[in-house]
């Protein structure tokens, strides 16, 4: 018996589990090489080793991390889900010019909403990650006090 292809809702769903497990064999497994992220800080582009090595880090970096799906939409290869996003700032955050973010140990919960692409192999094409302010804001502020310890 042929197995038979999944629907891009199938795969993209996958791919989402694997992130709300932490799982970045099965996140790295389900990307297309192509496969570009767009999203905050500044609306960045990053190809997938980029993403990957910086969603490592944050995982490091954020402790008791959580991620809930609470809806999901599809309409032909494009699947969005919404989804509640928690975590804790516990341990330092290198940035890739060398400086370090210390941790601030406070948490955060947020809604954000995670656009992908699957292309007809099944893999992610595209991911485009809407983030509110409150992650970004912790980790200013947690920047702009390491700056102050160190002198800056």
């Amino acid at each position: 018996m042929s197995e038979q292809a999944k629907t891009p809702l199938q795969s993209a769903s996958e791919w989402m589990d694997a992130a709300a497990r932490c799982d970045l064999e099965a996140i790295t497994a389900g990307m297309a090489d192509s496969c570009m992220r767009y999203g905050e800080p500044s609306w960045m582009a990053l190809g997938k080793n980029n993403y990957l090595e910086g969603y490592r880090q944050f995982l490091i970096s954020f402790s008791n991390y959580e991620l809930e799906i609470v809806n999901t939409m599809a309409i032909g290869n494009t699947v969005v889900f919404e989804m509640i996003e928690s975590a804790t700032f516990s341990k330092p955050y290198p940035l890739p010019d060398g400086a370090v973010i210390e941790p601030s140990f406070q948490s955060y919960t947020d809604r954000v909403c995670t656009w992908v692409e699957v292309g007809d192999d099944g893999l992610i094409t595209e991911i485009r990650a809407y983030i509110p302010s409150t992650r970004g804001a912790l980790m200013a502020d947690a920047a702009a006090a390491s700056g102050d310890r160190s002198g800056n």
